[in-house]
C-alpha cells in the first residue's frame, strides 16, 4: 500500500524514548533538574503519544514537558500535567486490595524539528516513568523513479505464558518478554496493535497484570497496569480476558515485557506489525 498519500515519499521510523523524574523542581523555565526524554532525528519527528506512569502512591503536583532545541540554553515550558493524589483508603479490608498507581497517555502529533528534544520535570519528589513514542521521517535518496514509496508490512506476534507472582513496580522481580521488535536490515520499527490477556484458570480478588518496555530486555521500566477482577472459570464458564489496545510504534530491538500480581497463570498474546519500505 502506498504510504500516508500516493504522493509521498516519506519513510517513517520509530524512535522511542524512555525517562524517569522523582527530583522536586518547581521551575517553569526549564532550569533546575530536568530529564532529556527524546530528540527528534532525520528530518524531524513526529510525537504521537506521551505515557506518565507512576510507581507508587502520588501526592498533588504537577509534571512539566518541556522543548529544546539543540542549544541547552533555550528551552520552553510546553506542558503541565495536574497529577491528583491517589486516593487512600479509611480502613483496610482484608484481603488488602490491590490500587493502579497514578497513569495518563497524552495523545497528538506534536512535530519537532530534527535536534529538538522533549524533557521533563516533576514538581514533587514522586517517581513517574515517562515514555515517549515518536517517529523519524527521511526521503530516500536518490527517489524513485516511479511514484511512490510504498510500505510494505509483516505480522508480528508475541505469546507467552506468566504465572510467578511479583508486586514490585520498579521493573524488579519476574518480568516475562512478550514482544519483540525486529530489527532486521531495512526495518523501521513495529507497531503493537493490541494485547490480549487470556487466565489459564480462575482469578482471585487483587489482581493485576503489569506491562513494562525495555531497550534491551534487561533494564525494565513500568508502562501500563491492568487490574484483574476476581472470576470462576468452570466447565460453562470461560476463564477471564481482556483485550488491551495500544497502538504504540516501538523502535527496533525494544522489548515488551508482563509481570503479574499473583502467583497465577495467564496466557499473553501480542499483535503487531513490522514495517519497512522498499527503497
Amino acid at each position: 500500500m502506498c504510504q500516508y498519500n500516493c504522493n509521498d515519499y516519506s519513510k517513517r521510523t520509530a524512535n522511542t524514548g524512555i525517562g524517569i523524574v522523582n527530583t522536586p523542581n518547581s521551575s517553569l523555565t526549564g532550569s533546575g533538574t530536568v530529564a532529556t526524554l527524546f530528540t527528534a532525528g532525520q528530518n524531524g519527528a513526529i510525537i504521537r503519544s506521551v505515557t506518565i506512569k507512576a510507581i507508587a502512591a502520588v501526592t498533588t503536583g504537577m509534571v512539566r514537558l518541556f522543548l529544546q532545541s539543540p542549544n541547552p540554553q533555550v528551552t520552553t515550558l510546553y506542558k503541565e500535567v495536574q497529577i491528583p493524589v491517589t486516593p487512600v483508603l479509611a480502613n483496610t479490608p482484608t484481603p488488602t486490595p490491590v490500587l493502579p498507581m497514578y497513569e495518563t497517555v497524552l495523545v497528538g502529533d506534536l512535530e519537532l524539528q530534527a535536534g529538538y528534544s522533549l524533557l521533563a520535570s516533576t514538581q514533587t519528589s514522586d517517581t513517574f516513568n515517562i515514555i515517549v513514542e515518536g517517529l523519524d521521517w527521511e526521503y530516500p535518496n536518490p527517489l524513485p523513479t516511479d511514484c511512490c514509496n510504498f510500505k510494505q508490512t509483516s505480522a508480528i506476534t508475541g505469546v507467552a505464558q506468566i504465572s510467578t507472582a511479583n508486586t514490585n513496580l520498579n521493573g524488579s522481580g519476574s518480568i516475562t518478554a512478550i514482544f519483540t521488535a525486529p530489527a532486521p536490515a531495512g526495518s523501521n520499527g513495529a507497531l503493537v496493535k493490541n494485547i490480549t490477556i487470556k487466565a489459564l484458570g480462575s482469578t482471585s480478588i487483587n489482581g493485576a497484570i503489569r506491562i513494562f518496555i525495555s531497550p534491551d530486555g534487561l533494564l525494565w521500566t513500568l508502562m501500563r497496569e491492568v487490574m484483574i477482577p476476581q472470576t470462576t472459570q468452570s466447565a460453562f464458564e470461560p476463564s477471564y480476558k481482556q483485550v488491551v489496545a495500544m497502538n504504540f510504534h516501538l523502535e527496533p530491538d525494544y522489548v515488551l515485557g508482563a509481570s503479574t500480581q499473583n502467583g497465577e497463570p495467564f496466557a499473553i498474546s501480542v499483535e503487531g506489525e513490522e514495517w519497512s519500505y522498499p527503497v
